[in-house]
C-alpha cells in the first residue's frame, strides 16, 4: 500500500501528468481530433510552465505555513517533545556509515535547542522504507553533538499517520497528552492535524523560514522556469495531496 500511494502520487504529478498529456495529444491527433489534440498539448505546457517557476513555488509554500508564534514559556508548559523523521542519507564522514539528510538534521538541531531550553523528555519516531531506523541515526546524532539524551524511540512508523499512532501508543503509557512536535514548516499543518487527532495537545514547532515577507517583491527570475522550482513545487503538492487526503 505505502508503494502504491508513492506511485499514484507520481503519476498525478508533474512531470508525470505532463507526459501522459502530450502521449494523449499525439493519439487524439492520430484520430483526426486535431483541436482537442492541441488544447491537450497546449495544457501540458501551461502546466509544466506554472509549476516550474519560482513565484508558484513561494506561493504554494507560503499557502502551508501557519506561524507558530509560541515563546519558550509556551513550550515549557509541554509533557514531552515528538521529533518526526525526515530521512537518511549514506554517510563517507567518519562518525557513521548513515546520516540524517538535510531536512531531519533541522529538525534535529532545533530539537537539541528546545530540549535544553526546556528540559523535557524527548520521542523520536521515524523508519525508513527499507526498515532502517530513522529514529535512531537521530538519535546517535542528538547524543553525539549536542549531548542531548533520547526517551523514547519509535522505528517502525514509515508515515505521518504511523508517527501519531504509534507515538501515542509509548506517550500514553507515561500519561504523556500535551507535546511539542518538531518537523518542517510545509509538513507541519499535516502532522498536527494526524498528531491532534489521536488525542495530543500539540504546540508546533516549525523549521523554516516562515511564510515570506511581503516586502521581499519579486523580479524577473520569479517567472522564468527551472529545474529546483518544479522539485519545489512538486514537494508543496505532494504535501497538499497528503493533507487534503488525511483531512
Amino acid at each position: 500500500m505505502f508503494e502504491l500511494t508513492k506511485i499514484i502520487t507520481t503519476m498525478i504529478l508533474s512531470p508525470f501528468n505532463v507526459l501522459i498529456l502530450w502521449l494523449f495529444s499525439l493519439l487524439l491527433a492520430r484520430f483526426k481530433f486535431k483541436k482537442l489534440s492541441y488544447l491537450t498539448a497546449f495544457s501540458g505546457i501551461a502546466i509544466l510552465y506554472i509549476f516550474s517557476i519560482p513565484y508558484t513555488s513561494q506561493k504554494l509554500h507560503d499557502s502551508l505555513v501557519t506561524e507558530d508564534n509560541l515563546t519558550l514559556d509556551d513550550y515549557k508548559s509541554a509533557q514531552a517533545i515528538v521529533l518526526l523523521g525526515g530521512g537518511l542519507r549514506d554517510s563517507k564522514e567518519l562518525f557513521a556509515k548513515l546520516a540524517t539528510n538535510q531536512i531531519a538534521a533541522e529538525r534535529v538541531r532545533y530539537a537539541a535547542y528546545l530540549q535544553k531550553q526546556t528540559q523535557l523528555p524527548l520521542l523520536i519516531t521515524g523508519s525508513s522504507p527499507n526498515g532502517t531506523s530513522e529514529a535512531a541515526v537521530m538519535a546517535q546524532e542528538l547524543k553525539m553533538f549536542f549531548d542531548i539524551p533520547t526517551e523514547w524511540i519509535e522505528d517502525k512508523a514509515k508515515t505521518t499517520k504511523e508517527n501519531a499512532l504509534f507515538s501515542k501508543a509509548i506517550l500514553e503509557k507515561a500519561n504523556v497528552k500535551k507535546i511539542i512536535l518538531v518537523t518542517n514548516q510545509w509538513h507541519m499543518m499535516r502532522a498536527k492535524l494526524l498528531f491532534e487527532r489521536v488525542g495530543f495537545e500539540v504546540l508546533p514547532a516549525s523549521v523554516g523560514a516562515g511564510i515570506t515577507p511581503p516586502t521581499y517583491g519579486l523580479n524577473m527570475m520569479y517567472f522564468m522556469p527551472q529545474s529546483g522550482a518544479l522539485h519545489s513545487n512538486m514537494h508543496a503538492l505532494k504535501e497538499w495531496l497528503g493533507y487534503w487526503k488525511e483531512k
